[in-house]
């Protein structure tokens, strides 16, 4: 076989086996969501009513966290059980200009917690975070999104509902991804999730990687399900240039992407195996 068919060949194989990964994960995570609300109808287990911990660290980008804000308050239940972990870096230049947004009384009924601490990477800043939350839902948030769904609390309700409390779990809403049953970028785990790992995502990798690796525990665990019912739109600057910002701009010139990639490949290992401990 020459170089140029074996290359097709090998192309082909990889697209049929990509084909029949998204095929698999398609088909289960539809029947799972089924048998879960099946299971729901004939059990008629109660809503319960979780306190939710936003996780936010943020950095010179006040007025796209009011955007994020807004939704987030106009389109939530009940705003009394939601706690806003904040995390700014020491040196933050618009730390008064967020204090003025959340002094604002439309967020009155919100909890904000606020913290100030230098981390080097997105996953010690959320991890941070979830250890100083007691919330039983972890949210982990980024500043270039908003929350699209009326009641979004009522629906983390409803879908957290369907699994015992004492079980790691985790729920991917709608983030706008082509594939939504492969990815999502916000998913939210809850606090058994966080105790049983130590962590809600690791913290070895530059910057990318963090909703990746929670993804991939997630899928090698099982321990999850989609919601279609929690819809998220990110005005991403790789794609809308209006969004670029000194944070983007840092985070690309900081960009270890190639590095990252290695340690991803090297870490699987390591997923295999803290995914099995959110079996047990």
């Amino acid at each position: 076989m020459s170089k140029s068919n074996r290359s097709k060949l090998q192309s082909a194989i990889k697209d049929i086996k990509k084909g029949f990964n998204r095929l698999f994960w398609y088909n289960y995570l539809n029947i799972k969501y089924f048998l879960l609300n099946l299971k729901k109808f004939f059990f008629n287990y109660s809503i319960k009513k979780f306190t939710i911990g936003v996780l936010y660290p943020t950095r010179e980008r006040s007025q796209k966290f009011e955007r994020m804000l807004i939704t987030m308050s106009d389109n939530c239940f009940d705003k009394k059980r939601i706690n806003i972990f904040l995390l700014f870096d020491s040196d933050e230049p618009e730390y008064e200009n967020y204090l003025n947004i959340i002094n604002n009384k439309l967020y009155s009924d919100f909890t904000f917690r606020i913290f100030i601490k230098d981390l080097k990477n997105h996953a010690q800043r959320n991890n941070f975070l979830a250890s100083e939350s007691k919330d039983e839902i972890l949210f982990p948030v980024n500043d270039d999104i908003i929350l699209k769904s009326k009641n979004w609390d009522l629906v983390i309700d409803k879908e957290f509902s369907k699994i015992k409390s004492n079980l790691p779990y985790c729920v991917w809403p709608d983030a706008g991804q082509k594939y939504t049953y492969l990815h999502s970028d916000f998913p939210i785990v809850n606090r058994s999730w966080f105790n049983r790992l130590g962590y809600i995502s690791s913290d070895i990798f530059n910057h990318w990687y963090f909703d990746t690796w929670i993804c991939d525990l997630c899928k090698k665990s099982r321990k999850f399900h989609i919601t279609p019912f929690i819809k998220i739109f990110q005005f991403s600057a790789h794609s809308i240039k209006e969004e670029v910002d000194k944070t983007h701009l840092r985070n690309a010139n900081n960009d270890k992407a190639e590095k990252d990639k290695i340690l991803w490949i090297n870490s699987n290992d390591k997923r295999k195996l803290d995914s099995n401990k959110l079996l047990n």
